[in-house]
Formats: C-alpha cells, structure tokens, sequence
C-alpha cells in the first residue's frame, strides 16, 4: 500500500469553489498502483504509458498478449508498419534493439504480436509487470490503509477506497492485488466495465469494439485509443496538457 503522498497531498486534490469539505477530484502521483486489464494493442500500450510517468503498473491478461489477435497471425498488417505502435512503443522497443540487434518493423500480424506487443512486455519498463493467463474473476472497493506517519483525518475522509481484484490463474490458483487505480482494456467485453458504478473514482475504461484487426478503419481506432490513453493520465494526474505522444519541440 503506498503512503499518502503517493496518492494525495495538501495540494493534490481540488475542493468544489463554495466548499471547504466536498471533493472534486484527487490526483494520483507516481509511484501509484495501477492495473490494466486486457493484454490486446490499447492494454500494452497503456501499461507502457503509465510506466513512461513512473506508475507502478500491473497488466493482467486471461489468456496471451495479444490473443484476440491471434487467429489472423498470418495476415498482412492493415496498416503502415509505424502506424500499429505509438511513438512511446517504437521509442520503447528501439532503446531495447541497442541490446538484441537493429529493429525490424512488423510487415504481418503475428510480427506485430509477437514482436510488438509481446517485445513491449519484455523491455525493462514492463519486465516483471504482466500477468498473463490470469483472469480477474471480480473487483471489489476496499478501504485504504494508511501508513501511521501519513494519517490526516481531514484529508483520509476524501480519499477513494482502493481496487482488490480476486485473481485467478489457468492453473486454478487464486490470489488479489489490490490497486488504487484501474483500467479496463478488454475490447467488447463489458462484464468487468459493469461490475462497478461508471462514477467510481480511478476506473476508466478504454478501447472498445476493437477486435476486427482487418478493419479499414483500424488506423483510426488506434488513434482514438491513444488518446484515451492520454486522456486517462491527465486526469489521473490533474494535468490537462499531459500527453507523452505529443512530439517535443527542439
């Protein structure tokens, strides 16, 4: 469990403008806990993103990264190489050739898996921080648990009770994380979207009908996902202007 300051300081949350006791929002500073579930594009891509700002994710697949993919492995890819990976992704995987070799873009599906998605879990950003062939059963809200030394009654009272998920492995073995933040990355599937009231503080959902990789519009999925992505970190961390994908200035 992180301490206060992880999660909310004096000036990380941000009272309604006639009120000293009703909250608006919270952020939520790095090293904040975070899981994403879903292991498809919009799932890894999130995960790389929250570790890009110094979050401590986990990314939680039921089956493989990239699985809803897979039947379609050996079909050309639908669009521009460049353009089935965000700029985080190939930055990401481009600092990780420097020790396997020179890069090679994916021309098919099953590169794009296999050596996208799957290579994105592999970097150090993401090693150690996926979860596959695990599915999340059930989420529930817990109270948070503070550390003495960070107790502030005045300010514990607007603080959003933390996400235990009931985890369970292909194997049949049980266990929980708890989190304080979580992201639903699992295409048409709504049955964990559902599990919780839509007004939960630091749930998001991302993504959607998203499994038709053949689709003509594929390009622009991916981008209305990134910035959902970007969407979700600003929010989390109080910054509107927040966006990683956005290209620096020299």
């Amino acid at each position: 469990m992180h301490r206060l300051s992880s999660k909310l300081s004096p000036a990380s949350y941000i009272m309604q403008p006639d009120s000293d006791s009703s909250l608006e929002f919270a952020t939520l500073d790095p090293p904040g806990t975070i899981a994403v579930i879903g292991g498809g594009a919009l799932g890894v891509e999130a995960a790389l993103y929250g570790r890009f700002l110094g979050y401590a994710v986990t990314l939680i697949e039921a089956e493989s990264i990239g699985s809803s993919a897979e039947a379609m492995r050996d079909q050309p890819l639908p669009v521009l190489p460049d353009r089935c990976l965000s700029s985080l992704a190939m930055s990401a995987l481009a600092t990780q050739a420097h020790e396997s070799g020179p890069q090679v873009l994916p021309t098919t599906i099953g590169e794009w898996i296999d050596d996208g998605l799957v290579g994105l879990t592999q970097t150090d950003l993401m090693r150690g921080r996926v979860m596959t062939q695990t599915k999340v059963d059930s989420i529930e809200l817990v109270p948070i648990e503070l550390d003495s030394e960070d107790e502030e009654p005045e300010v514990e009272q607007f603080l959003p009770d933390d996400f235990r998920l009931h985890l369970q492995t292909a194997s049949g073995e049980k266990s929980t994380l708890n989190v304080e933040a979580v992201i639903v990355a699992t295409g048409n599937d709504d049955s964990l979207h559902q599990s919780l009231p839509a007004s939960t503080e630091y749930w998001f959902r991302i993504g959607g009908e998203f499994d038709d990789v053949a689709a003509d519009d594929i390009e622009r999925q991916f981008r209305s996902g990134y910035q959902q992505i970007v969407d979700v970190f600003a929010r989390l961390g109080g910054r509107e202007t927040l966006d990683l994908y956005r290209p620096r200035r020299l």
